[in-house]
């Protein structure tokens, strides 16, 4: 297919040459040899440009990802949200973490009470050292952010799951009310994200921060008040 599209390109670029050539120089038909250059060019080296923006999209969120050391989290890029703690900031110390939830995407953990924050790049597999060598507790609370996000999915709920959800949530103290409220706020930028992304497994709170950009003080700890709301109780 490559070759098909390859051979007329490359002949109408030489035609073109020959005519800036024969009649002279002229903007339109400049124009449209460097167009057909560069489709020329583009078609030839598809595969390696291709393979190149991978790798430097792997490479990139790599680099943005948390990094674990000895004695802290580190961000190498700096933190995802310039809010809380971590604005201005690379390190977060394993000191100040009361808790390593493990049941979020990414993994998360519980600072001074009210902040959640995002170890992006971070599996279970990497905190069983953390663990044992600084004895941080590792959780599964219920994830409201999961819960209030379900209706996002590509995935249809049966009506018992889904007053489950309300029934779990309001325990939680967030009130059917609340639930609807929060949800007719995040519906449509879910949902398109969704009509993109097919996502039918998980949204959660790092998810829901990228949608409501652009992030103001007030909407990140909005979203910190509903991820730890009611989390003494969850533990």
């Amino acid at each position: 297919m490559r070759v098909l599209l390859i051979s007329p390109c490359l002949i109408s670029f030489i035609g073109g040459i020959i005519l800036l050539i024969r009649d002279g120089f002229s903007w339109d038909l400049m124009n449209g040899v460097i167009f057909i250059g560069g489709l020329s060019l583009f078609i030839i080296f598809q595969k390696k440009w291709e393979t190149w923006l991978d790798e430097y999209r792997k490479s990139s969120v790599k680099s943005s990802n948390c990094v674990l050391q000895e004695t802290s989290f580190y961000f190498p890029k700096g933190y995802y949200f310039r809010y809380g703690f971590l604005k201005n900031r690379k390190e977060l110390p394993f000191e100040l973490c009361s808790e390593i939830r493990t049941n979020t995407f990414p993994i998360t953990a519980v600072i001074h009470t009210n902040e959640v924050i995002f170890l992006r790049g971070l599996s279970t597999s990497d905190l069983t050292k953390l663990k044992q060598s600084e004895k941080l507790k590792q959780t599964t609370p219920t994830d409201n952010w999961e819960l209030l996000c379900e209706e996002f999915l590509d995935t249809e709920f049966s009506l018992d799951m889904q007053q489950r959800t309300l029934d779990l949530l309001n325990e939680n103290g967030i009130s059917y009310r609340e639930t609807k409220k929060i949800r007719n706020r995040l519906r449509l930028r879910m949902l398109i994200r969704t009509s993109v992304s097919w996502e039918w497994q998980y949204y959660g709170h790092f998810d829901v921060l990228h949608e409501l950009w652009p992030v103001t003080k007030k909407k990140y700890w909005w979203t910190m008040d509903i991820a730890l709301r009611n989390e003494n109780k969850s533990l």
